[in-house]
């Protein structure tokens, strides 16, 4: 049977098991919006995943429009290994050339924990010969050479899990390079705050303290509907099993997440440096054209301070991310009192998206949130207030 039967019968006609990469404590939020993208299969969430079965077709839909994970990975084969003769012998098993082309050839990435193989570099060359061997005997080459497919390789308690990566590099990178201030917020992470705050059913946003402008440029791009097959390509893309014409149908036929019509996004920032990034990251990106399309009012720029800002009416969202963290100088306590005292004068009936770095900033916002999530930004355990 000649390689494209094989890949149809083996690949694209069959259900196949899928990890999400999320945020921890993100994850019923990624779920959320997997649902929201129309994919209809069981979804399963555990620490900074979402786990679930499906066609490799509905895969394609969630790296194309999900603004929340960072990365999906489909898995290969799972088996036990206890040792190098056991683990060889399974890799020669595998049908490699299903899933990688010969060139360019995949990377192999080998993680390990509690199990008799720990040596990672060790497996990673015994595996790299195999699957370039095969791949070499019968792959199928591409003239795509921007995203290398990678292999990942994960042992726990002696059992070899192997996946192939689907985005390339991850989804965080939306296509565009961005300037960016001090410890920005992953647009992944912004996506996810921005979501289970509120912001499909939100009239205004508001992203004072801008920064990079991240939290605004998320906004702006799901309501441009400039989603990421748009703006970037990715590793899926140089696969065997990529089909164009069921590309084309599928990124053309998906609506991906709609905001209100009528929703305005603020954007402001007291330091003027901040607020020349928020303008080339909103205005001379790659995704411009699709900002463009957007009514002029949609989208507004000032410099401004937020404990200045007028009160806010109801049906909006308020999304911060106050400096804090080791790369900025900043009286803690004092910071998140005063933002405490103006989300209760000004912003009581708004819905609210607030990063809170520690008890102590906790403690001085003195603030009751509805709900919750303990996550990472930046390397920094955080929580994040909803309000």
């Amino acid at each position: 049977m000649d390689l494209s039967k094989r890949v149809k019968r083996h690949i694209t006609a069959v259900p196949h098991e899928f990890r999400a990469i999320c945020h921890p404590g993100f994850e019923a939020t990624c779920a959320a919006e997997f649902t929201l993208l129309g994919v209809k299969v069981p979804l399963q969430t555990s620490f900074g995943a979402v786990d679930f079965t499906a066609k490799l077709e509905d895969a394609w839909k969630l790296i194309a429009f999900s603004r929340t994970c960072t990365r999906i990975v489909m898995r290969i084969d799972s088996f036990t290994a206890e040792n190098f003769g056991r683990l060889e012998k399974k890799a020669l098993e595998v049908p490699w050339e299903l899933f990688f082309p010969k060139t360019p050839l995949p990377e192999i990435k080998v993680t390990c924990k509690k199990s008799r193989l720990y040596h990672s570099d060790a497996i990673a060359e015994r595996l790299q010969k195999i699957v370039y061997a095969s791949l070499n005997a019968c792959g199928v080459e591409t003239d795509k050479k921007d995203h290398v497919q990678t292999l990942f390789v994960h042992f726990e308690n002696d059992r070899c899990t192997l996946s192939v990566d689907l985005a390339g590099e991850p989804l965080y990178k939306r296509g565009f390079k961005r300037h960016v201030e001090e410890a920005p917020v992953r647009d992944t992470f912004a996506a996810s705050m921005l979501l289970e705050g509120g912001l499909l059913r939100s009239q205004r946003l508001f992203d004072p303290m801008s920064g990079s402008g991240t939290f605004s440029s998320e906004a702006a791009l799901v309501k441009a509907h400039a989603n990421l097959w748009k703006t970037r390509s990715f590793a899926l893309q140089n696969a065997p099993s990529f089909r164009p014409a069921a590309w084309n149908f599928m990124v053309n036929h998906t609506p991906g997440l709609d905001l209100l019509p009528e929703l305005q996004i603020f954007a402001s920032d007291l330091s003027s440096k901040a607020l020349a990034t928020v303008q080339y990251n909103l205005k001379t990106a790659a995704a411009a054209p699709y900002l463009q399309t957007l009514k002029s009012d949609t989208l507004q720029i000032y410099q401004a301070n937020f404990f200045d800002l007028p009160k806010a009416s109801e049906n909006s969202l308020l999304a911060l991310n106050p400096p804090y963290g080791k790369r900025i100088t900043a009286d803690i306590p004092r910071l998140y009192r005063e933002i405490g005292k103006k989300v209760r004068a000004d912003f009581k009936n708004s819905h609210i998206a607030l990063i809170v770095p520690g008890k102590e900033a906790e403690n001085a916002l003195n603030l009751t949130p509805k709900r919750r999530i303990e996550s990472i930004n930046g390397g920094i355990d955080v929580s994040v207030f909803f309000l």
